[in-house]
């Protein structure tokens, strides 16, 4: 049986790389609606303009480091990763549709008859920022650094954190100059999800300056590539005119971290900023008046809270049932003026994996006081929970936690919230609750991406379990979804795939693996300069298109 060969003409139809279309097109068939006046893109005037100097208000408290991978979760991904570093394969962001797969940094590629090995072939007369060649030996030595102990180069911090993309591949080998195997450990339909998160920097900046001091340099083959970094102060970048999609239109792209809502705002008022993630929903009347532009749309975000499956009260599935119950998801969404929608399942509906035969989680307060009985757990019992104070895409977390602990109240239960850095969580979330620093707390909140079937459903593994594992903090393990997630990564064809992650996400959310809030709309606000941004439905954004009229 021969192989086969995919290309972007055939890559989203072909059975083995079928997973890549999977809800190609699932938009949110009902819930609240967006805001009155807002759109999914900016200003369409003037198309072919280019240039200006673009300025983000980001919801992160500090600059995200540019490492592989970069810090401050998703919205460091989204301002720094995608735009510094490119990858083998490209997550299509351009349209407001459900994002598609397509060639990056590989051009075309054929997977063994045995559905074992998959042979990219790569881009050819490529550079990184730093001028170095991109070939083969560029992605092995990144596969080096992240797995591979006994290399020179080998991170033992990058690599755990970049353990969720490299999980299932067993090794990484370079054919020749423009040819590289992947081979996987089994046969594994979700590489592609993993290839478009996995970044590749230049070998020579890594050489030069070391792991230690190579974010302070790095380079790699995105469209922006930085021109001023000082950690925690300032971050500037500027396009990459050999970047293989085309040179970006803006001349510059500043971050600004501001983790406070209102500082956002302010800042875009004044006109220091042009873009503003998550302002204060309370203002959008205001800043629609003032002639800026919202943008929402829908999102693949949930608002989730991890339980410690480890100790009471939250090793018992009814009190985790009842919390679910407990949480009144309209007053939430009424007090965040209507900027998302209620999540009863881990997704919404419309979502491939929402399971249309079960209604998940509704507001049941009487329902909750019954479970929490049942579970032996008395009124006033206390449960302590560990929140972010701002953070990728953390929305609003200090009125919409005081929101949930009076949720918690009504049905007896007393929720102690203690802020932290969002980076501190992401940190401790790659531990278990069973580590020192969690003693004593029941519950991590921690915003989540439901795009990919790896990262999204990691946190639901028996394999992600630390210390052998990551991600699986609260140490949720059902061999019924461990099973239905295995049949999925090895299933290529689309049907049968999604079939089975529907099943594997409607046991979660019944064994209540999580607490589920809202589904996240994405807002921001732009200076009405601003001109061809697309609001996608990714954790990822194409800027290369983006402009500022003058």
């Amino acid at each position: 049986m021969a192989s086969r060969r995919y290309t972007r003409r055939n890559l989203i139809r072909t059975g083995s790389v079928a997973a890549l279309s999977m809800g190609a097109a699932w938009q949110f068939a009902c819930g609240r609606s967006t805001p009155a006046g807002s759109s999914s893109s900016t200003s369409d005037g003037g198309k072919g303009g280019r240039g200006g100097t673009l300025r983000v208000a980001m919801t992160a408290s500090n600059l995200p480091i540019p490492n592989i991978p970069v810090t401050e979760g998703g919205e460091g991904g989204r301002f720094v990763g995608r735009q510094v570093y490119a990858t083998l394969l490209y997550e299509d962001v351009s349209t407001s549709q459900w994002p598609q797969i397509g060639p990056g940094l590989a051009e075309s590629w054929e997977l063994s008859p045995d559905k074992l090995t998959w042979t990219f072939k790569l881009r050819k007369g490529l550079t990184f920022h730093d001028e170095t060649p991109f070939n083969a030996d560029a992605v092995v030595f990144q596969w080096n650094r992240c797995t591979n102990k006994d290399f020179e180069f080998y991170d033992g911090l990058q690599g755990p954190l970049n353990f969720s993309y490299l999980r299932n591949i067993k090794n990484v080998t370079s054919v020749d100059d423009g040819t590289i195997n992947i081979e996987t450990k089994s046969p594994y339909a979700f590489l592609p999800f993993d290839l478009i998160q996995w970044l590749l920097p230049s070998p020579t900046a890594v050489k030069k300056y070391g792991n230690k001091d190579y974010a302070q340099y790095a380079s790699g083959l995105g469209p922006f590539k930085i021109s001023k970094y000082v950690d925690g102060q300032v971050m500037e970048l500027v396009p990459f005119d050999k970047f293989y999609r085309g040179r970006p239109k803006l001349d510059k792209l500043i971050l600004r971290p501001m983790p406070e809502p209102a500082t956002r705002l302010a800042s875009l008022q004044a006109g220091d900023v042009d873009w503003a993630e998550a302002p204060p929903p309370d203002s959008l009347k205001q800043l629609q008046a003032g002639g800026f532009q919202i943008i929402t749309g829908p999102y693949p975000h949930v608002n989730t809270y991890f339980l410690n499956l480890l100790e009471p009260p939250f090793n018992d599935v009814r009190a985790r049932q009842a919390v679910n119950y407990a949480i009144d998801r309209k007053g939430t969404i009424d007090l965040i003026n209507g900027v998302a929608i209620g999540a009863s399942q881990l997704v919404p509906k419309g979502h491939p994996w929402y399971d249309p035969t079960w209604e998940g989680y509704s507001y049941d307060p009487a329902k909750a006081k019954q479970l929490l009985a049942e579970a032996g757990i008395k009124p006033g019992y206390k449960v302590k929970m560990l929140y972010p104070t701002g953070g990728s895409g953390n929305m609003f977390p200090g009125p919409m936690n005081e929101k949930m602990q009076q949720d918690f109240k009504a049905v007896g239960l007393d929720l102690e919230l203690v802020p932290t850095e969002w980076e501190a969580i992401r940190a401790l979330r790659t531990k278990t609750f069973s580590t020192p620093e969690l003693k004593g707390y029941q519950i991590i909140h921690n915003s989540w991406n439901t795009n990919y079937p790896t990262s999204s459903l990691l946190p639901f593994l028996t394999a992600g379990i630390p210390p052998a594992g990551s991600g699986n903090a609260g140490h949720y393990s059902n061999p019924v979804v461990d099973d239905l997630w295995s049949k999925a990564s090895q299933t290529f064809d689309p049907t049968e795939q999604t079939a089975l992650l529907r099943q594997a996400t409607s046991q979660i959310m019944k064994d209540a693996a999580c607490l589920n809030t809202v589904h996240d709309l994405g807002l921001r606000v732009f200076n009405p300069k601003v001109q061809g941004f697309v609001q996608p439905q990714s954790w990822s954004a194409d800027l290369t298109q983006v402009w500022m009229k003058s």
